[in-house]
């Protein structure tokens, strides 16, 4: 109902839409945060039991969810960005990349791009940087998997080289999210990168490119609250 309200409203649009000129969509999210980790059941299982089709909303609204694992990931990401940045392994001067698709074009330029919903949902999300202190120019890539399988990370290789981010030759980055990612997640990459490497016929030039590339895990944040302190929020 808020959200449909919103679409309606014109003291909405006088607040929130810097151009109502130009086209605009509005969108409802719902954000639920388990901030003490008590929570012992799967949020995802329990939303699953909902019938979407029994809910009252009106045409083309589009609603969108995260839940607490989500949050949680998506937390993590923002706390090693920072750590990059602090450490001089990625500048200020970055942004989320969209590459032109046969069927869709990127609005405006590459550079000064958000984080849509449907990338922070998605199975990775990619950065376009510039030169930093200890990296060059290029990609930092947060996937959003398990790496527990050689094809898995096939079909992630074959999606950067169909965005030509293989062929740019500059840096590639590529950091796991997922808190249950497999414990052998390098090794089996590696495997991966033989494996693509094969069907391109070994050629030297694409070794070595896939050679360079870099994989890791992130650390994971543990972000709780004290009843107490939020009883003292102003």
């Amino acid at each position: 109902m808020t959200t449909e309200c919103a679409r309606e409203s014109a003291d909405w649009r006088a607040k929130y839409v810097m151009d109502d000129t130009e086209s605009y969509e509005v969108r409802g999210m719902l954000f639920v945060h388990n901030h003490d980790y008590q929570y012992g059941k799967s949020f995802y299982e329990e939303i699953k039991k909902v019938d979407l089709g029994t809910l009252p909303l009106a045409a083309n609204l589009v609603l969108h969810f995260l839940g607490p694992l989500d949050i949680q990931r998506l937390y993590n990401v923002a706390n090693d960005l920072i750590r990059l940045k602090g450490e001089d392994e990625l500048p200020k001067d970055y942004s989320f990349y969209y590459p032109d698709l046969k069927m869709l074009r990127r609005q405006g330029d590459v550079w000064g791009q958000p984080a849509t919903i449907e990338t922070m949902s998605g199975p990775f999300i990619v950065i376009k940087h510039k030169k930093a202190d200890k990296c060059g120019q290029g990609y930092l890539i947060y996937y959003n998997r398990k790496g527990d399988s050689v094809e898995e990370f096939e079909y992630l290789l074959d999606c950067l080289s169909h965005y030509q981010m293989l062929d740019s030759g500059e840096t590639l980055r590529i950091r796991v999210t997922s808190a249950d990612a497999h414990s052998d997640l390098k090794s089996i990459f590696e495997k991966a990168k033989t494996r693509y490497a094969k069907a391109w016929g070994f050629a030297p030039e694409r070794s070595e490119i896939l050679d360079q590339i870099q994989i890791d895990r992130i650390a994971s944040v543990a972000t709780t609250y004290n009843p107490g302190d939020i009883g003292w929020r102003k």
